[in-house]
């Protein structure tokens, strides 16, 4: 690997002015950006002047990395190439993803053209927050006809501002093609042995990058690069030809791996420029109809095809298939090889919502690491549930090592609830937590005195945890520390039933919550059922044994239950008062009881 400049090497040739004309405070702020890729040369004004012609020469020489960039396209979907300084990732982050194309050929009928090159343009996944696109349409000539090949090119170039590859052996046909697609800038395909003098004349002429093409041979891959670029070629791509087959993806690999080390670690800058891979080579001599398991097989093979290049270096791809299913592990392996290593992917914390929740939403805890949020949000999302969601800060941490780490304790539990302002979202009191975080369920409940309930462990079963799991448990319950004289309350395990009551007194005043299992029904329903009957009033006050907790015999049950006051009393012996239907209200009648404190 070349050494990198350091920033105050690039800071010596740069004006020194702090003009600010780069959108930087300082020289030296834009020779980080230099370094970091994140800025380029001609973002400073005052290097563009003859003043400073030879300092922008050096800073040139310092700033050009092993394997050059090239671009291609023009407007805010132009694309850019090659780049890199290292041949493992881990060494630098990777810059420039591998652009990917689809290619349409000009004895297409125009419709299926347009169809094509529509689904390439609108191709479009959300993943850990990104959008994940595709890059060019290549246009291949099987015709020979120039006058077909423009035709096709003038297709594609009305339906869509993706770049564009035109693709031909023939000078004559790319100067067609050239010529419908004046101020694109497309790149070329491809410099021959035999062409190379005519192609290399017509990127010149329209100003457009091009490929040297010399299946197997990489002598004479590199020796039509150099012979393009003296020509004057201002961008070059290699392609050492994409062979499939038994044995010979192997070999596709080694030169494409050869060609990258003598770019980054030899230095050989006659090679130091982006590599093509064309996976659509799966597809020759496939010109036939194909069942539909043919079908299959040939697209999983240039998927596969088209990952494996990838991962050999390859900066563009030309592709085939447009199938969402098989372009999606392409661009997912894309997104994932050109992430930086050394930070983890993140989103920010804090209080976020799914749908449109409401007071009564379930509220769901995760990790701020991007992949976990992204995909619980995605699972919430396809079971069309309106949520709430609370995202800790564990740095982009995942729900499993940020429960080993100690990033996701109780602690950082509490503070989040508190910052969030979540309780005053909702009417109740329930936190469903990761099921990897299971452990934590006791200390997370006394820390944020919320009812914790332990999620499943992989987020696309929350719908049936919704529906199956995410109810109140019938039990004594309690808020605040209840003594021998708090007073008791009677409620259904229906969720609003029980968190009316819960939250009504909540840091009020301690009392007791008996909490009478109605399968989640509310207390109405529950009546209406006869599942809040006075029998098992005084069979729930049997077996949480609350008579053991207080000195009273004093019972406040629901203003819907009135009606049965009499016969609870007679088959509890306990004397039951009946609270207000405000459950705002209902402090002001605890304090009234006889006895209360």
């Amino acid at each position: 690997m070349s050494k990198r400049p350091s920033p105050l090497e690039l800071y010596k040739y740069l004006p020194q002015t702090n003009c600010r004309k780069c959108g930087e405070d300082s020289c030296m702020a834009f020779a980080m950006k230099l370094i970091d890729r994140s800025a380029e040369l001609n973002q400073c004004t005052p290097l563009l002047t003859p003043e400073y012609k030879k300092q922008l020469e050096t800073l040139e020489k310092l700033t050009t990395p092993p394997v050059r960039v090239v671009r291609f396209g023009d407007g805010p979907r132009a694309a850019k190439i090659g780049g890199k300084e290292v041949v493992h990732r881990h060494e630098l982050t990777y810059i420039n993803p591998t652009a990917i194309a689809i290619d349409v050929h000009d004895e297409m009928p125009e419709e299926l053209i347009i169809q094509r090159v529509k689904t390439t343009s609108e191709f479009s996944q959300i993943r850990i927050g990104k959008e994940l696109k595709l890059d060019a349409i290549a246009v291949r000539s099987v015709s020979s006809d120039p006058k077909r090949f423009a035709k096709a090119v003038e297709a594609v170039a009305r339906n869509t501002n993706l770049p564009m590859i035109l693709c031909s052996f023939d000078p004559k046909v790319l100067k067609a093609g050239l010529e419908v697609a004046k101020g694109r800038r497309p790149l070329l395909y491809a410099a021959t042995r035999d062409n190379w003098k005519d192609v290399a004349s017509l990127a010149v002429e329209y100003n457009t990058p091009a490929t040297v093409f010399a299946p197997g041979d990489l002598s004479t891959v590199k020796s039509l690069a150099v012979t393009l670029q003296k020509g004057g070629v201002q961008g070059i791509v290699l392609d050492p030809g994409t062979f499939f087959g038994e044995g010979l993806i192997g070999q596709t690999l080694d030169r494409f791996v050869m060609l990258r080390r003598a770019a980054i670690e030899a230095g050989d800058g006659d090679v130091g420029w982006p590599l093509m891979g064309v996976p659509a080579v799966v597809w020759a001599g496939q010109n036939g109809t194909h069942t539909n398991e043919e079908l299959i097989e040939l697209t999983s093979k240039e998927s596969i095809l088209a990952s494996t290049l990838m991962l050999r270096y390859a900066d563009i791809l030309i592709c085939h298939s447009p199938d969402m299913w098989a372009l999606l592990p392409e661009v997912t392996l894309r997104q994932n090889l050109y992430a930086d290593p050394r930070i983890h992917p993140a989103v920010e914390s804090g209080l976020k919502s799914v749908g449109a929740p409401n007071e009564w939403s379930p509220v769901f805890l995760t990790t701020n690491f991007a992949l976990t949020y992204y995909t619980v949000r995605s699972d919430i999302e396809q079971a069309k549930l309106d949520a709430w969601m609370l995202v800790l800060d564990t740095g982009g941490i995942g729900v499993e090592s940020s429960s080993a780490g100690g990033q996701l304790n109780a602690g950082a539990l509490g503070e989040l609830v508190k910052s969030s302002a979540i309780a005053t979202k909702v009417k109740h009191r329930a936190l469903v937590i990761p099921g990897m975080a299971a452990r934590f369920q006791g200390e997370m409940e006394d820390t944020t005195k919320w009812d914790i309930f332990v999620g499943p462990r992989d987020s696309s079963a929350i719908p049936d945890f919704i529906r199956e799991k995410y109810v109140v448990k019938p039990d004594m319950r309690f808020v605040g520390e209840p003594k021998a004289e708090s007073p008791v309350l009677l409620t259904t395990n229906g969720f609003k039933s029980y968190y009316n009551v819960r939250v009504s007194i909540e840091g009020k005043m301690d009392a007791w919550i008996l909490t009478l299992n109605t399968q989640g029904k509310e207390v109405e329903q529950a009546l209406s059922e006869k599942l809040l009957t006075p029998q098992s009033v005084a069979k729930l006050i049997n077996d949480t044994e609350i008579e053991k907790q207080v000195k009273h015999r004093k019972l406040v049950v629901p203003a819907q239950a009135e009606s049965l006051k009499a016969e609870i009393k007679k088959a509890t012996g306990w004397e039951v008062f009946v609270a207000p239907p405000d459950s705002s209200k209902l402090p002001d009648l605890l304090k009234k009881l006889p006895g209360s404190k």
